[in-house]
């Protein structure tokens, strides 16, 4: 995201023209793994039916508006898809976007390789972030996923792509949950000791869907996500890890967004009060692999569906029950811990805009 953009967003905010800046599109539910601290029920039998066409998201994709900056493609495993690198390939040939965010297992070296070529001889100019997840050593990561050998393609993928020379960034997503708060810390020095890892970020395990955290273990949780981010907050100081560039205004701002973001997710975790409006609905929104849209993941009521509106996403976004279901995100004090959510609350909140500013000056 460049300044300008930053601009555009609050504009947006403040001027109520309400386009979005981040979309989340899970382009499939399909999942070769099995995590144990997954919220997605894939072995339900409704789970792949009525999946979108490539066709149908090429005119998805035409008809998103000016603003989009940015879109994350998820699943399920994204690249369980056969088609994914013709879905970003749209997004980038079709909207404005600078980057795609592709989360990811890792499971799939072949694929993902074949797509980060694909897409760099394709869109030179256009950057994309896979971020892999990794939460415990071998044995323990290959058991708690279900997949053979997935620790192995894990940085198989890692490194792969770091050594590429095109517009990628890369990290490991280290997700807290209860099952390895008690390795954490020791499992986070392991990849930069000995595995050479060299960007990590950390994720919140949540309550939703058919995952609950055991009773009697939240707190044990939120100390180890504590420790962690204090750990990768250290370590960005002082190099061992890679952030946003800290030489560019743009580049502190960020890392000052997520150190905000960070902090505001553990008082929600814990105290599970309300600390700043959320923007879900209006900067951003999620799009299910059925085309049924939501203001974001957490919530379960959608707003309703790409195929009612001849895939016309704004005719959607700017129906009078959208602006109902923001209002309402809005009066109810709605609040979570999706980091994703938190990214644009802080971007877009003015109550945050001096300490940004003032990280951007070097201050």
């Amino acid at each position: 995201m460049k300044l300008a953009d930053f601009a555009s967003m609050a504009g947006n905010i403040y001027l109520g023209r309400h386009l979005p800046v981040s979309l989340v599109h899970f382009v499939t539910n399909r999942c070769n793994a099995r995590c144990a601290h997954c919220f997605i029920d894939f072995d339900h039998p409704e789970a792949y039916k009525n999946q979108l066409t490539l066709e149908e998201i090429e005119k998805l994709t035409l008809n998103l508006g000016s603003c989009l900056k940015n879109v994350n493609l998820t699943g399920g495993e994204p690249f369980a898809h056969k088609n994914l690198v013709d879905i970003a390939g749209l997004y980038f040939r079709n909207t404005d976007i600078e980057s795609i965010f592709i989360t990811t297992n890792g499971s799939l070296p072949k694929r993902i390789f074949s797509f980060a070529n694909e897409i760099q001889d394709k869109f030179p100019d256009r950057k994309v972030i896979f971020s892999l997840s990794l939460d415990n050593f071998h044995k323990e990561h290959d058991r708690d996923r279900k997949i053979r050998d997935l620790y192995k393609n894990v940085l198989e993928c890692y490194h792969g792509i770091r050594a590429l020379t095109g517009n990628f960034s890369i990290d490991i997503s280290i997700t807290v949950s209860s099952t390895n708060y008690t390795i954490v810390e020791e499992f986070y020095k392991h990849l930069i000791e000995e595995e050479g890892v060299r960007a990590i970020t950390a994720a919140l395990v949540r309550d939703e869907g058919i995952y609950a955290t055991p009773p009697g273990e939240k707190m044990q949780i939120f100390n180890a996500y504590s420790k962690l981010i204090d750990l990768i907050s250290k370590d960005m100081d002082n190099g061992r890890l890679e952030g946003y560039d800290m030489s560019s205004s743009l580049g502190r701002m960020m890392n000052k967004k997520n150190e905000i973001m960070y902090d505001a997710v553990r008082k929600t975790y814990l105290q599970n009060r309300f600390i700043s409006p959320c923007h879900a609905g209006a900067l951003f929104g999620v799009i299910h692999a059925d085309g049924m849209v939501y203001p974001c993941e957490v919530l379960e009521k959608p707003i309703g569906s790409l195929r009612d509106f001849d895939f016309d996403f704004l005719k959607l976004w700017h129906e009078k029950a959208t602006r109902d279901y923001s209002s309402w995100i809005k009066n109810s004090k709605c609040h979570c811990t999706y980091e994703c959510a938190w990214s644009f609350n802080i971007l877009g909140n003015s109550r945050y805009h001096p300490a940004l500013v003032k990280a951007s000056l070097g201050l």
